[in-house]
């Protein structure tokens, strides 16, 4: 079975969020992409060091 290859703007936009603060990032786990793409949702989990079994962050 192939791995899920995530699309050139999706990974854009992971170092971009890198720069940014938590909300932005917390705001990113409720996108489209990430609802609907599990490998981006996994890169978006490992590169904030989310535990991917805990809590949601909490809504704003």
């Amino acid at each position: 079975m192939q791995d899920e290859l995530i699309p050139a703007n999706l990974l854009q936009r992971l170092e971009e969020l890198k720069e940014l603060e938590a909300s932005y990032w917390h705001d990113e786990l409720y996108s489209v992409e990430a609802l609907t793409n599990m490998a981006y949702r996994d890169q978006l989990e490992q590169s904030f060091k989310l535990d991917p079994l805990g809590p949601l962050p909490p809504r704003q």
